[in-house]
């Protein structure tokens, strides 16, 4: 793995080409390049890279007119910030599999906008789901505005065949059998059922063993509770806009199987290929900001992925 002391390194195609990149991390599984949104792109077309993207998962700016930093949110205008995060999802669409998603991670301040101008470019009927990430925290009584404790994920699918992957999480027993409102059976062996229904007129079709389905577990919603990271946290890096590796980890399973590429092209500290190269993907991260680069690719060797095996240490 080159990652030459984790200093990013020119990319002579982009100087030729006029526009600038720098990988950080050049493997065959992970790159990690600084450059602007724009420029990774037209990296990729100027090298003809082989590979097409399962996930594209964009956390861009929010429109909250902040200056974090590392990264400033502040825009001339509303239809100045629309225009360019619309752009990025355009030309990053090109990219993608047939049967690929695109994520684009937003809040209130311009989700609403967001979602008419994805549905331009994908179509409307390629709008798969609108995930709302509820993470919760302290509140305070409201004024002028209700508390606001969640993000929102739009998904749109390249296409009519791209499909999403089942995903359960944990349930228990009594919680099963609450939402059944049902009478509990045991058989001969001792095991617990209920009885399935299939259709009007057939209320005992088949028995449903408990034990299964909690085995199983429920499968996931569109509301996803899911906390943000606290300030004592081993999994904070420090990086101002850090999401939680259980939120990436979700969104990964979901839409993506091991072997497939998964693009951040605004990755900010890396989470997004922490849990790609975790669950057996392949990752492309890049950044604008020199500050983002550093913490991902110190993060990804902090995190022992070339000791686990998901990095090539060579």
């Amino acid at each position: 793995m080159n990652t030459s002391e984790f200093s990013p390194h020119q990319d002579k195609i982009g100087q030729l080409a006029g526009f600038s990149l720098a990988f950080a991390i050049e493997d065959d599984n992970l790159r990690v390049a600084q450059a602007a949104v724009h420029d990774q792109i037209r990296w990729l077309a100027a090298n003809e890279f082989p590979h097409r993207f399962k996930l594209v998962y964009f956390d861009p700016p929010f429109f909250s007119n902040k200056d974090y930093g590392t990264f400033s949110d502040e825009w001339t205008s509303l239809q100045a910030y629309l225009d360019k995060i619309s752009g990025w999802v355009e030309q990053a669409a090109r990219w993608m599999t047939d049967d690929g998603f695109l994520v684009l991670h937003c809040d209130f301040h311009a989700s609403h906008y967001l979602k008419v101008r994805g549905d331009q470019i994908f179509g409307y009927d390629n709008f798969r789901n609108e995930w709302i990430w509820h993470y919760g925290g302290r509140r305070q009584p409201a004024i002028l505005h209700v508390n606001s404790k969640h993000d929102v994920l739009l998904v749109w699918a390249k296409s009519p065949q791209s499909r999403f992957n089942a995903v359960f999480e944990p349930w228990d027993r009594d919680s099963y059998v609450a939402m059944k409102r049902q009478t509990v059976h045991v058989d001969e062996d001792g095991r617990e059922w209920i009885w399935g229904h299939q259709g009007r007129g057939r209320p005992h079709a088949y028995r449903i063993y408990l034990d299964e389905h909690v085995r199983r577990g429920r499968a996931i919603d569109s509301v996803w509770d899911i906390p943000i990271i606290n300030t004592t946290a081993k999994e904070r890096v420090g990086y101002p806009t850090q999401k939680p590796l259980k939120l990436m980890d979700r969104i990964i399973e979901l839409t993506t199987n091991p072997g497939d590429w998964v693009a951040d092209f605004a990755a900010g500290s890396g989470t997004t290929g922490v849990a790609a190269l975790k669950a057996g993907r392949l990752a492309w991260l890049g950044d604008q900001s020199e500050e983002a680069v550093r913490v991902m690719v110190r993060r990804l060797a902090q995190k022992m992925l070339i000791a686990s095996g998901a990095v090539d240490p060579s």
